[in-house]
């Protein structure tokens, strides 16, 4: 059985996985406190706005099928009507004269139920779906990294023999293969026979270099036109990652199949 190991937060994490030991160990670290954090609030949000979508029509169907008597019954008073001229005249005018005696009260209590209904409608919509998110966060962030992945459009590579790479590197001799750029938005692994054998560590890190932010940016020209301090507008890189796995010795049979994104 696979164990199943996951962060403190729905965010692109260094992940370092340790195989040497009798049982591997994993390390997860965050490269930026302030960076994008992941969230489910916008799929629930869309899959509470369906539900109340298909209640109001499925209310509103047994409403119209509910109405058969009162509307037979205006039809027939309706024909009533039209059958008597003075009648009509009668109902037209008593109908104008009222809109004409309509109090300011009244024209209030239209538009308060008109306010009453835009809350109404905001408090359905939105405030259930808040409530969930703020009582299930910790189950959502759990969830939050599956579903991103189940969702993406995913890559595969096989690395054999011939794909691995040797390096010296301050005496100190590296086996390993690797893929150099991926969204770390998913990595699946499977290692098979001398390739699970001799797997001793898997390396999931950013690349090292600083983003300038679009929003930072533009506070820093206008700082520069007014003539103040300049902002500090580098960021440390979150979005752009490697993986690497290095072997303890060089694999001759087997290979590691990699899905990632």
């Amino acid at each position: 059985m696979v164990k199943t190991y996951n962060g403190n937060s729905p965010r692109n994490a260094r992940i370092k996985v340790d195989y040497t030991g009798e049982s591997p160990s994993v390390k997860f670290e965050y490269p930026r406190k302030d960076g994008y954090v992941g969230s489910m609030f916008m799929e629930i949000l869309g899959i509470w706005s369906i539900l109340v979508y298909l209640v109001a029509i499925i209310f509103g169907v047994g409403v119209a099928f509910g109405a058969d008597t009162p509307y037979n019954k205006t039809t027939t008073n309706q024909t009533n009507l039209e059958n008597n001229t003075k009648d009509c005249t009668d109902l037209i005018g008593l109908i104008e004269f009222t809109k004409q005696k309509q109090t300011f009260k009244e024209k209030l209590f239209i538009q308060w139920d008109f306010f009453n209904g835009i809350f109404g409608f905001l408090f359905i919509f939105f405030v259930p779906p808040i409530l969930i998110n703020k009582l299930f966060k910790k189950q959502l962030n759990n969830l939050f990294p599956r579903y991103i992945g189940w969702r993406a459009k995913k890559k595969y590579v096989r690395f054999k023999k011939k794909d691995i790479k040797i390096s010296n590197i301050n005496g100190k001799k590296e086996i390993y293969v690797e893929i150099p750029y991926f969204d770390n938005v998913i990595l699946n692994y499977k290692a098979i026979k001398d390739f699970s054998k001799y797997l001793n560590y898997i390396d999931i890190t950013e690349h090292n270099f600083k983003t300038m932010e679009d929003k930072e940016f533009k506070k820093r020209k206008r700082d520069l036109k007014k003539g103040k301090k300049q902002r500090k507008v580098l960021k440390q890189n979150e979005w752009s990652w490697s993986a690497k796995f290095s072997f303890n010795k060089l694999p001759e049979k087997g290979f590691l199949d990699v899905v990632f994104r």
